[in-house]
Formats: C-alpha cells, structure tokens, sequence
C-alpha cells in the first residue's frame, strides 16, 4: 500500500512537470519557419496553437481544439490585466466574465413524520462556479448552504449552520484519458456521492445506506486522476483514482462513518487513503461501477476497507439502478484525536458495515393533462419511482440506530428538466426488535413507521 501512494504521488508531482515540458515544446518555432528554403516561406504564416503529442494519442482523443494566436494574446493580456496592481478589484472581476460561469440548484422541503411535526426545511442552496483558465486548464466549485446557512436553529437554540465546499479543483488535462486534478474532491465510492444534485435525483431523500457507510456528500482534500478511454463499438471506461486525507477514528453504529469524515485542515495520521473507481459503459444506456477505499483511521494503522458496486440501466422509459456497499474496519477504538478532545470518547469501532438499495423510476404522460398546459410545459412528464433499501452499520448487532429497512413510493411531476415537484412516502423498520429488519420478514408494514416528503428541486 505504501508503495502505491509513493507512485501516485510520484505521478501526481511528475504530471505538471510534463504537461509544462510538452507546452515548451509547443510553443518553440519550426525550424524551418522563414527560412528561404521553407515549404512555408511564400506563404502567411499557419496560426496554429498546441498540439499534445503523447505517445499513443493521436487527434481522435476528442481534446480541445488550439486557441488560435490573437485568441492565446487576449487570454495572456486578460490576466496581465487582472494582475495590474492599478487596477481595482471591480475592474478585476469584469475581466473574468468572458471565461467565468455561475449556476447551481436549490431544494425545498416539506415533511409530515407519522410521530412529531410536520416541518418546511430549507434543505439546500448550491451554487456552482466554473471557470475555463486556459484550455487545458479550469476550476469548479460547489458552494452549498444547508438549511439556509447561519444562524441555525436547533432545539430552540440558534447555533451555527453550514456553509460548505463540497467541491472545489482545479484540473490539468494532460490527456483526455489522463486529467491531474486537485483539492476538494468528491469521493469517488459508489455512483450516488457523485451524482448527488437533488433535481438529478428521482426521491427527495438519500439512500440511507449513502448517508451512513458512504457518507453522502462525502468530499475530502487530496490530489489524482481521473479520464476516460473510448473502446470503440459504442463502449467507453472511465476512472477516477486519488489520494486523500481520509477517515478517521470517529466510526460509530447509527452515523457510519459519516463522523469520520477526514478534515480539510488536518490529518490524524500520517497514512493518506487512497479511493477510486472505475466504471464500464458496454451500452449507451448502461453503466457498470467498481469503487474501492483503503486507509487508516487512526495512528496505529487500523484500516478501513471499503468496497462498493453500482449499477445504472436505461430502457426506453424505464431507469434501473442500484448500489450495494461493504466496509471492513480493523479492531479499535475511537481515540488517538489530541489531548483534551471530545471526539477521544474511547467507544468500540464498529468491525463491519454493510447496506444497498435498488431503485426503479418510470417516465409517463398523460396527454390531455400535457396539451392543457402552458406550451413551455408541454415536453413534461411525470416518474414513479419505487425503491428498497437496508442499511446495518455495525454486522455484529442488531441495534435500533444502525439497522434499518426502508421502503419508498415516489411521484414526480416534471413539467422542465430542470424543475422537480417531487411526492414521497416511505415506511420504515429499524432494529429496536432484536431482529434484522427485512421487508420479507415478520409484519414489515405494522412495525414500521411513515414519513411523507413533499420537495421542490430545480437547476439554474
């Protein structure tokens, strides 16, 4: 293992150094450019810029094209501009409009619990920024406020609230299949972190399997790859694989490892985790996923492993998907934080984690309620959505917090692609019994309880 973070490593320090290598070589002049002799001396000179030229590429690897000369000057005298120390701070961010971009998505809930009150909650407002630096270079990042940000009130108390990076990188394309990315980064563990938008998402709630043992959103800071190779005959492969910080010891039954999620500040060891996947798309409409995690979560080298399949199937108007998830955890103890920390509660580490769902969503129309809409709406159509999951954050016992078997009944309207009124209604039976909770077992419907969520998603 340790082996393979000093190659990764290597490669991640390695990937500049040839990409700024390769740039050099693009931009020295032809040798025979002006000459008497040259084919091109009668000629205007071709404006022509980069061309990558790494072994076994050739020019169908779908980059870019160049940015021709008076186009590389502007972009070259933009940011000489924006480095001007005469010029003002509102001067610098006009400059940035031509290659900057803002979107994001919002989700608003409403929720009716069979025990307790019925709650409006401001689930999430997310803004996207991307930003094309040069053409082989850009930034992304995912500014989320959850539930509205600061001040939050729980238990009657007003508290902080959240205000997160869930992503921010910034990418080096070296190659299509090769692409040097880093900072905070989605952990690539199962398809649903990465795919995680709420109006991308069929069901107002997550998986509870991808919320506890894959803690969705789970993003974590660190450096690696990520690409895809064209197979021909309509098949592809794409990758990811990165070093990051990791988990850490804060791994309890109920949460998972949704505590343990790693800083972005600091580390509690000096062992970096190293996640990936890899996914197979034999079909346009079908995608086959592979993720695998390794790392310590402490300073004695206990490990977690974690493996995880997912699997996404289109036909026709019918979406099949699913993921199934297992973590292996080394004998420990919550510890090993400084002296006088709260997290240091010395409980027994969960030793094996395991959960899945599968979920099936269908499209429809109902063509007079369609025709009677305003004409913008008329493409619409509604989805209904069933999915089956179970979740058991700790194998070895059957608890009331880290057992559960969930049902969902869902009924969308999409009169937009990007605008979602979403219509759920789950029933849920955990392990307060003593008995591993199945839908197939004993009276699954009366030991449950019911929770409606009503939610509104769109994209801007």
């Amino acid at each position: 293992m340790l082996r393979s973070i000093h190659i990764l490593l290597a490669l991640a320090l390695l990937a500049p150094a040839a990409a700024f290598a390769q740039q050099e070589e693009e931009e020295a002049p032809p040798p025979d450019a002006g000459t008497e002799g040259g084919a091109a001396s009668d000629q205007a000179p071709e404006e022509s810029g980069p061309a990558l030229e790494l072994e076994g590429l050739d020019t169908s690897s779908g980059l870019q094209p160049s940015l021709p000369g008076p186009a590389r000057r502007a972009e070259v005298e933009n940011f000489e501009y924006r480095l001007d120390p005469g010029t003002t701070l509102g001067e610098r961010a006009a400059a940035i409009l031509d290659r900057t971009t803002i979107g994001g998505y919002g989700e608003h809930d409403f929720v009716v619990p069979e025990e307790g009150v019925s709650t409006f909650r401001n689930h999430r407002y997310v803004v996207f920024i991307y930003s094309q630096i040069s053409e082989r270079i850009s930034t992304a990042t995912e500014v989320e406020f959850e539930w509205a940000g600061s001040p939050l009130k729980r238990d009657g108390v007003l508290t902080f609230g959240e205000v997160l990076l869930e992503f921010s990188v910034v990418d080096l394309e070296i190659a299509e299949w090769l692409v040097f990315r880093a900072g905070v980064i989605l952990v690539p563990v199962g398809s649903y972190n990465l795919r995680h938008d709420a109006p991308a998402q069929e069901l107002p709630d997550r998986p509870i399997a991808y919320t506890t043992i894959v803690p969705s959103t789970w993003f974590e800071s660190g450096v690696g790859f990520l690409g895809e190779f064209d197979l021909g005959a309509g098949m592809k492969l794409n990758y990811e694989l990165y070093a990051i910080n990791g988990l850490d010891a804060r791994i309890t039954d109920g949460l998972g490892f949704r505590g343990a999620r790693g800083s972005n500040l600091e580390d509690n060891n000096d062992d970096k985790a190293i996640v990936g996947r890899v996914a197979f798309l034999p079909l346009l409409n079908l995608e086959l996923g592979l993720s695998g995690y390794t790392g310590a979560y402490d300073q004695l080298n206990n490990r977690v492993n974690m493996v995880n399949g997912d699997v996404f199937w289109r036909v026709g108007p019918l979406d099949l998907h699913g993921e199934v998830v297992y973590a292996a955890v080394d004998e420990g103890f919550v510890q090993g934080f400084p002296d006088g920390s709260p997290a240091n509660t010395r409980d027994r580490v969960p030793e094996g984690m395991f959960g899945y769902y599968a979920q099936a969503d269908y499209r429809f129309r109902i063509e007079p309620f369609f025709r009677a809409l305003p004409d913008e709406w008329t493409e619409g159509h509604f989805t209904a959505s069933l999915r089956y999951e179970e979740k058991d954050t700790d194998t070895d016992f059957v608890t009331a917090e880290g057992d559960a078997a969930r049902l969902t009944l869902g009924l969308n309207f999409r009169p937009l692609p990007p605008y979602v009124i979403k219509n759920a209604f789950y029933f849920q039976e955990n392990g307060a019994g003593g008995d591993q909770p199945h839908l197939w077992d004993g009276d699954f419907f009366g030991d449950s309880s019911w929770t409606y969520i009503g939610s509104v998603a769109y994209l801007f």
